[in-house]
């Protein structure tokens, strides 16, 4: 190759390349794929069936006052039967009072996913499962009576601690223990109640009780004393990990990705500045006067290409999904993205009131991230 003929093909690679990167939005429209059987399932009946916690305070909860399950579990539902549906109502959620009927429920095709406390593990992972993203962070905690004195884990050193039967807790506290140099004893009631051992804790059995930090919250507000019980408060005072996610059936890979890019989408949102108040101010606007729609160069310039690719109906990519293009663009004027979510159930005005902390996106230190939408 002469080096005359070697200019001409590396010019023409670099124009080539240089077409794609400069290739209009609208150019990458992806083409919308075949309904595969969940979907087809759902929209048969046209309502989803999404098992969730109906006894935890902020993830999701019965409401004696209105007779609605509500809580960020439940938003999160409502939000992924607005992307299929476009109505927050067209979902059901089944009352199954323990994780075993839930996820039986599951297994057995009578309900479509599970958004509650069961965390993602390996094990879970390998048994004919599939997770979605995390959907929040928490971990097995401490609480100690507040006259107790127990502020730090060396405090607990030789102390007794009471767990629930068969629990992370029960498996999990004594490793952690001995790898901070500190001896526990605990102690466990006959049953797997997590009432049982919280009774031990108030009747003075032990000197602390561990359990999922949500629940020894929910334990705290609704004791008649509350200002009597300390729950330790940040990361370090939880000692596992235990990220929950939806749980699909492991057999329709169009209805995981579904799940997947709603919930990616919640936190998306939150990282883009799109929130419920601000979200038609972020769509095409159409003049008034001459009722002419804003231009896609306009309304590029105007709001960028990733706004644009998640809220409007021509650059929107939801057709990927079997979705309509701007679907969480409705999903969000719903329920909010998942900040609003957060603050909504866990606020200072929230049903159960906890700091963000790991449940923050990761610009703020926290762990909550999404994909780019494209």
């Amino acid at each position: 190759m002469t080096k005359h003929t070697r200019f001409i093909f590396v010019t023409l690679l670099a124009l080539l390349a240089f077409s794609f990167t400069a290739m209009p939005i609208y150019a990458q429209t992806p083409t919308p794929i075949p309904i595969g059987p969940t979907l087809n399932a759902l929209h048969s009946r046209n309502q989803l069936v999404c098992g969730v916690n109906q006894d935890v305070l902020g993830l999701g909860y019965l409401d004696p006052n209105s007779g609605d399950v509500v809580g960020l579990q439940v938003d999160l539902c409502r939000a992924l039967a607005v992307a299929l549906f476009g109505d927050p109502a067209a979902v059901q959620f089944p009352p199954y009072t323990s994780a075993d009927a839930a996820m039986k429920a599951l297994q057995s095709g009578d309900v479509d996913l599970l958004i509650r406390d069961m965390p993602w593990t390996l094990t879970a992972d390998t048994s004919g499962l599939e997770f979605g993203p995390p959907i929040f962070y928490t971990g097995e905690g401490i609480m100690v009576r507040a006259d107790g004195g127990a502020k730090t884990w060396k405090d607990l050193n030789s102390k007794t601690v009471c767990v629930v039967k068969g629990s992370t807790a029960e498996s999990e506290i004594l490793s952690y223990a001995a790898s901070q140099s500190i001896s526990l004893q605990l102690i466990s009631p006959s049953s797997d109640s997590l009432q049982a051992a919280w009774k031990n804790l108030q009747d003075g059995r032990c000197d602390a009780l561990s359990a999922e930090r949500v629940q020894l919250l929910m334990l705290q507000k609704r004791a008649t004393d509350p200002q009597s019980y300390l729950v330790w408060d940040g990361a370090t005072d939880v000692y596992t990990h235990e990220p929950y996610a939806p749980i699909m059936r492991n057999d329709d890979e169009q209805w995981s990705n579904i799940v997947r890019w709603t919930m990616l989408g919640m936190i998306q949102a939150e990282q883009l500045g799109i929130t419920s108040v601000t979200v038609e101010s972020l769509v095409r606007q159409t003049d008034p006067k001459t009722n002419t729609p804003e231009t896609d160069d306009a309304y590029l310039a105007r709001v960028g290409p990733e706004r644009a690719r998640f809220l409007d109906s021509k650059f929107g990519i939801g057709a990927e999904l079997g979705l309509t293009p701007d679907f969480m663009r409705q999903a969000i004027i719903a329920v909010g993205n998942y900040g609003e979510i957060y603050e909504r159930h866990f606020g200072i005005q929230g049903d159960l009131p906890l700091v963000r902390g790991m449940n923050s996106l990761a610009i703020n230190g926290g762990l909550m991230y999404a994909p780019d939408w494209r």
